[in-house]
């Protein structure tokens, strides 16, 4: 949970403070999380509270914003209209009670603290007279709302309440406990009735009641609803089964024949009440946690709101989603979530991170699983699913990748990257653990997580080692990275400082460097440190954590990750602003427009070993790769079979000249302009090929097939210059007819062993010497005549080769 800090908004502020400036536009704009959401009794209005210290009033017809109510220092976790429409209550992670006039914006009366955590729901009593409110403190509370008097109290509960509700006539109120029971007590007095009833495995989500009172619907994060009877306590339908991530929101139709559920999943699901069988969904139109629902008081319409800031107004019996208008490429992101490449998650990708091999890469999300994915064609090679009880914040492999690391809520596990047992799990934080890191020889683990904890543990035998203190204590600590040679270590905090430690003493060396930045990276060779503050990048120096570059702003919303090229000359950034932008090292140039293609948050970037690639997760479900030279997005369906190709390809030998004085000056003069082995061959070749005749219908298959080579050779040429450049010889090109040769003419080691006479190419290729165009005939063209005629017959000991010379260089040479 994230901690926004803001200031208050006196009781008689005026109305102008309130009205928002985006009454017009796109609608339902403003949120960037959505934890709360409810029609007014009128079904005029539609409230919502969220993150950002967000409390908001929409017209439910057309979506637009009609007040935005600040106050409230914190998340806002809960709110109720009261049953007359006059108020609308709000309870928040700042611990405190508001209550607003929802005509007006203005508050009404003083806001009330109600709980030693923050509340977790609020609810008017059907008289209006009283409010009832539930916190993490595992209190449930019944208030006068005129005099703000405390009547009930309970306290009976053994963990946080994360949610209640008054039945239908106010006379009771049932209760979700973490410790995974149903509670129903009487309203009056606080006494409990009926409970605890058992059935959930794990912590309770939300309750509600069917508008007869007779029946309780809980749900859970054992990602199953149950509906129990009100009278006597026992479970009469489920468990209702078929959400893939936990239940958050449940509520009843108006007439009680349905129930709608929403989940981390992402999607909703619509179940017949009375039988608990599945009628609609799964119903897929957000792409975060659905964390609120209400129904139309007519019961026609329905909305939800979830953690990626998206409101959707749906028709009840259609099932489809009324406004914002859905755009073709909108319904075709939300109905491939989940599939195709890098598919599967099915709630924000919180860390990403490469494997030493380069081919594989591993995912962590608020779903509870970690991934392990092929990179080279987006399929999983490993799911855990449900790795940790609770939303995986950050992970880690080794230098070696024999072990990754993952933190959770309270917890850090470590795994063989084998048989991906755990090996180590490892308990010290107090609540998330937002960050963990190997050292670069993987002896040590640091982690960071809430209330300034910052650890240094012993990878191997699970011990805690040494603490680094200086943190606000009441802050969380967002990053951690070692410097290369491991003696340094980085953390960024809520208390907008960034502080360097002696990994050895534990003692602060450098800082604190004054930045509210929740991302850092130490550059490969240790002397900088780049960070995201706000929505800048800032380049330090790491010894003396003074600004070398910056602020360099591209961004219009908070840096989220970042990451050094393995050769330090990049800085990649995501943001909240949905894109990802590189940078020069050097000097902060923007490199490139920024990448756009995620639909939220850009919540993790990482490198490729060979910095050819950039994986980034999201905040949309979503991970994504990309070609860092081009800022282009990978397509998997158009690059896996020639991925799998080139592969093949990249390590046949360059074709070169030595640098002697065979080039004429052109050549010379343009030696990059030259071909730098074979892979560069079949492109020229299919391109002589097109300027000397036209491609008629009947060569229209072939052409393709001739593109998909030329695909190949585009994407893999790159290492083919970076070979040439590493040695003493130069490229000259050869005439279109050579190509012939080299490619059809390469394989006469076949002629040799069939007792035919070897010559100085064959030799030549034997030793691994690079070729020469001899031009025997001196016509000039670099050819000896009768070669092609005499070599096309011929096959290459390269099975590929022939594939290459069948599709490309024989449809090259032969007659028009």
């Amino acid at each position: 949970m994230d901690s926004p800090s803001g200031s208050p908004t006196p009781s008689h502020a005026n109305l102008s403070t309130h009205r928002s400036e985006e009454s017009e536009g796109e609608p339902f704009k403003g949120h960037t999380a959505i934890y709360a959401i409810s029609y007014s009794p009128n079904g005029k209005l539609i409230a919502t509270g969220g993150g950002a210290l967000s409390l908001r009033i929409y017209d439910s017809l057309s979506g637009r914003t009609l007040l935005d109510l600040k106050g409230h220092t914190d998340t806002v976790w809960a709110l109720s209209f009261s049953h007359n429409g006059t108020q609308l209550a709000s309870g928040s992670a700042d611990r405190t009670i508001r209550i607003w006039d929802p005509s007006s914006g203005e508050t009404i009366g003083e806001p009330w603290e109600a709980h030693s955590d923050y509340v977790s729901n609020v609810a008017y009593s059907p008289d209006d007279k009283v409010i009832a409110t539930a916190g993490m403190d595992g209190v449930v509370r019944i208030w006068d709302v005129a005099t703000r008097a405390k009547l009930v109290e309970v306290t009976d509960h053994p963990a946080a309440v994360r949610c209640f509700r008054l039945s239908p006539d106010g006379s009771q109120l049932a209760s979700g406990c973490d410790d995974g029971n149903v509670r129903i007590y009487d309203a009056r007095t606080g006494a409990l009735v009926l409970g605890p009833l058992e059935g959930h495995t794990d912590l309770v989500r939300a309750i509600a009641y069917c508008p007869d009172g007779t029946r309780i619907a809980s749900c859970s994060d054992d990602c199953t609803i149950l509906i129990w009877d009100s009278v006597t306590g026992n479970m009469v339908v489920g468990p209702l089964e078929g959400h893939m991530d936990w239940v958050t929101c449940v509520e009843y139709s108006p007439d009680g024949k349905t129930l709608l559920t929403g989940s981390h999943d992402t999607t909703l699901r619509l179940w017949d009440s009375f039988t608990g069988k599945l009628i609609a969904g799964p119903l897929r139109r957000h792409h975060g946690a659905v964390c609120g629902l209400s129904h139309s008081p007519d019961g026609a319409r329905l909305v939800s709101g979830a953690d990626d800031g998206t409101i959707r107004v749906w028709d009840a019996s259609t099932r489809e989603v009324i406004f914002p208008v859905l755009t073709e490429s909108d319904l075709h992101d939300y109905g491939i979530t989940g599939t195709g490449p890098f598919g599967g998650h099915t709630n924000c990708v919180r860390a990403v991170a490469y494997f030493p091999d380069g081919k594989h890469a591993v995912s962590a999300s608020h779903d509870k699983s970690i991934r392990k994915w092929d990179v080279r064609t987006g399929a999983p090679a490993k799911e855990l699913m449900r790795c940790h009880s609770n939303a995986v914040y950050s992970l880690s492999i080794s230098f070696d990748g024999k072990r990754l690391a993952s933190g959770a809520y309270g917890s850090i596990k470590v795994r063989d990257c084998v048989e991906w047992e755990v090996i180590l799990d490892l308990s010290g934080h107090s609540q998330w653990v937002y960050c963990v890191r190997f050292s670069p020889d993987a002896k040590l683990l640091a982690s960071a997580g809430h209330n300034g904890e910052l650890f240094l543990w012993d990878s191997e035998t699970g011990e805690k080692l040494r603490s680094m203190v200086g943190h606000d204590s009441t802050s969380p600590v967002w990053a951690v990275a070692f410097s290369p040679d491991g003696r340094k270590l980085a953390s960024c905090s809520e208390d907008t400082t960034l502080r360097v430690w002696d990994v050895d003493t534990a003692e602060m060396i450098a800082g604190p460097f004054e930045t509210a930045s929740r991302c850092l990276s130490f550059s490969p060779d240790g002397r900088t440190i780049a960070c995201g503050s706000s929505n800048s990048l800032v380049v330090l120096d790491a010894d003396t954590v003074s600004m070398i570059l910056g602020p360099l702003k591209r961004h219009s919303s908070s840096i989220r990750c970042v990451a050094y090229s393995p050769d330090g000359s990049t800085i990649c950034t995501g943001s909240d602003d949905h894109t990802i932008c590189l940078w020069d090292a050097k000097n902060g140039d923007l490199l490139l427009d920024p990448l756009r293609g995620h639909k939220q948050s850009v919540l993790s970037v990482a490198f490729s070993p060979d910095g050819r690639h950039i994986l980034s997760g999201s905040w949309d479900n979503t991970l994504k790769l990309w070609n860092s030279a081009s800022g282009e997005m990978v397509n998997f369906s158009d690059s896996d079979l020639r991925d799998e190709e080139a592969n093949t390809l990249l390590d046949l030998p360059a074709v070169t000249v030595p640098r002697a004085g065979a080039m004429d000056e052109a050549t010379q003069a343009r030696p990059s302009e030259g071909i730098t082995d074979l892979l560069d061959l079949t492109a020229i070749a299919f391109a002589s090929a097109a300027k000397t005749r036209e491609v008629q219908s009947t060569t229209k298959k072939s052409s393709t097939l001739l593109g998909r080579f030329a695909a190949i050779w585009s994407r893999v040429r790159m290492r083919g210059r970076q070979r040439i450049r590493a040695s003493d010889t130069a490229e000259v090109p050869p005439t279109p007819l050579r190509l012939t040769q080299i490619f059809v003419g390469r394989g006469q080691r076949r002629n040799l062993a069939a007792g035919e006479p070897e010559d100085s190419e064959d030799i030549r290729r034997a030793n691994n010497e690079p070729l020469t165009w001899d031009d025997d005939d001196g016509d000039g063209d670099g050819e000896r005549d009768g070669d092609a005629n005499s070599r096309t017959s011929q096959r290459s000991a390269h099975p590929c080769i022939d594939v290459i010379c069948f599709c490309l260089c024989i449809p090259c040479c032969r007659e028009p």
